[in-house]
């Protein structure tokens, strides 16, 4: 194995996260729910509980729990996972900062999913079985709810894409392009990019549903293409135009990024649709 790829050193070098003074200096309040609040900040700073520092390798909540809290992500990575009977590990989410977890349909049911801290994280932390009334009392808030479970599943049908439709190699290219570019937010541009990412191999093949040792091998063919390298706790993307059009990156990730997306759908000229249908007819004779 690439003794380089394997390590999960960027769990130790990662830097302390850090709790904001109060929620006006709150880096990621614009791009998660209490952008709901932008006007209003002293509404969300009376509702919430307090903030917390959740170490590496724990749990914000397990499959079953019934948490009374809710949580916005302010600093680190978190994945949320399922265990199926056989006892392997599915990874349904990889959440970056401005993330909001714990919140489902019913909020009295337990929890369907786990969510487990890949590195050290800040978190906000929100009573569970009050916020249906801030909710009811602030509308925009519920339009931030819709936003956010809109993104998420959009998220969730490029994973099941890509889970489904794409090779092993594509699958991994896609999966570490898509949380560079959502990790990259405010990152200068140009040149080498290098990001921190607290992934191991383990956690991209349960990810991807693969095996830590196919994922080795893939990392070392995309290294050796030039175009990514995992090392040291690192991802450093060398051919970013590249990567994008090996992977088909989704018009999703294109807003939040400037590169072009690769079409997912290409326009027809007006020869093409017959051509199809002879081919089909050919194919219906064999």
């Amino acid at each position: 194995m690439l003794q380089d790829d394997r390590k999960t050193v960027g769990k130790r070098r990662r830097s302390a996260p850090e709790i904001p003074n109060g929620c006006l200096n709150c880096t990621v309040r614009n791009t998660t729910v209490c952008r709901a609040f932008s006007s209003s900040l002293d509404v969300v700073q009376k509702f919430k509980i307090g903030d917390r520092i959740v170490a590496a390798d724990e749990h914000l909540y397990r499959i079953g729990d019934r948490p009374g809290e809710l949580f916005n992500l302010l600093d680190g990575w978190v994945a949320l996972y399922r265990i199926l009977k056989s006892g392997k590990r599915q990874i349904l989410d990889i959440l970056l900062p401005g993330a909001f977890l714990g919140y489902q349909a019913d909020l009295s049911e337990p929890m369907l999913h786990g969510a487990l801290c890949l590195s050290d994280v800040a978190v906000c932390v929100f009573p569970r079985r009050s916020f249906p009334n801030l909710v009811e009392q602030y509308p925009p808030l519920a339009h931030a709810l819709i936003d956010v479970g809109a993104r998420a599943v959009v998220r969730a049908q490029d994973q099941l894409t890509n889970i489904g439709g794409r090779s092993g190699t594509t699958r991994v290219a896609h999966m570490l392009l898509d949380v560079y570019l959502r990790g990259r937010k405010g990152m200068p541009t140009g040149g080498m990019d290098v990001l921190e990412l607290p992934l191991t191999q383990e956690v991209i093949a349960d990810s991807l549903g693969l095996t830590p040792v196919y994922v080795n091998r893939i990392l070392r063919d995309l290294r050796e293409r030039g175009l990514v390298v995992l090392r040291n706790g690192t991802l450093q993307i060398h051919k970013l135009e590249e990567l994008a059009k090996l992977v088909e990156l989704s018009p999703l990730s294109a807003v939040e990024t400037r590169i072009a997306p690769t079409p997912l759908v290409r326009r027809m000229s007006p020869a093409e649709p017959a051509a199809a249908a002879v081919r089909a007819s050919d194919r219906g004779r064999r």
